[in-house]
């Protein structure tokens, strides 16, 4: 598996530029186009002020307003990625907003990029929440960039949460063209499985599985925690690790929400990029 199209959400943000040049990284070593996209919100404008019609009868028939922040949102994005060298580099304007618009675009890509929170815009949900929306309904794995990232070269170091379900295994997958470019790869296991043989065994195929992909696995016994999530951060940080592979939303909807999760956990707290699938 290879990125051959990589998406990146573009927006206003003080942080944005982090992901922008993290994302042209990723294309230049793939050989990757890179799309930069940016959402105006423009229909959901519409359908509210529809909705609202009763209470508030003015129709606004100009929306610059709307579309020139997008559009600055590219410009900032094209100059950016200029520096880093990537040539095949492309930028698109949608007018949907970006809870609907961008798992749509997904379904064209390998791999979004994401900010882990941006500024609040009109009619656009927090950044959590937006990340949270995408890794339910985009359907190529995301990579999360946090606000303070220190360093946006490729990861050297990553760590994988591993723990034998069918999303960290889609992660996996998903990480691989960054695994194999990786120097040191470590995956840790928490609260060992009570199925498929426990943690010795899924830690063994995992480490089978991507050494025919030449990767060579650090495999780390994490032991029995209480919150798996917050172990999982203290030990990246511990280790040094620059990117943190992991399934997401493991167990039902309704349940992550109500008693939240190792995902809300990682999302809310991580300094590191997250590379997560489903």
């Amino acid at each position: 598996m290879s990125y051959k199209s990589i998406l990146v959400h573009a927006c206003e943000s003080p942080s944005a530029q982090l992901r922008y040049r993290l994302a042209a990284h990723i294309a230049l070593a793939e050989g990757a186009q890179l799309t930069g996209i940016a959402l105006s919100g423009v229909t959901e404008f519409i359908y509210q002020c529809g909705a609202a019609g009763a209470v508030l009868p003015t129709v606004f028939e100009d929306f610059s307003f709307l579309t020139e922040g997008a559009e600055r949102a590219l410009a900032e994005f094209s100059s950016s990625v200029r520096e880093t060298g990537l040539s095949a580099v492309q930028t698109v304007l949608v007018d949907d907003g970006a809870a609907h618009g961008l798992p749509l675009a997904a379904r064209y890509g390998d791999l979004l990029v994401l900010g882990q929170s941006h500024s609040p815009a009109a009619l656009v949900a927090d950044g959590h929440a937006l990340v949270r929306a995408l890794l339910v309904h985009a359907p190529c794995p995301v990579l999360v960039v946090p606000p303070a990232l220190a360093d946006c070269s490729l990861p050297q170091r990553p760590l994988i949460a591993w723990d034998g379900s069918l999303e960290a295994s889609r992660a996996v997958r998903a990480a691989l063209p960054l695994l194999r470019r990786a120097g040191q790869v470590a995956a840790v296991t928490f609260n060992a499985p009570k199925y498929d043989g426990g943690a010795d065994s899924i830690d063994a195929r995992l480490a089978a599985y991507l050494a025919c992909h030449g990767i060579a696995l650090d495999i780390v016994d994490g032991g029995a925690v209480d919150d798996a999530g917050a172990a999982l951060l203290a030990l990246a940080q511990a280790r040094a690790r620059d990117l943190i592979v992991m399934g997401s939303f493991g167990h039902s909807r309704f349940r992550e929400i109500v008693l939240g999760g190792v995902t809300q956990t990682v999302l809310r707290e991580s300094t590191l990029p997250l590379l997560m699938a489903r």
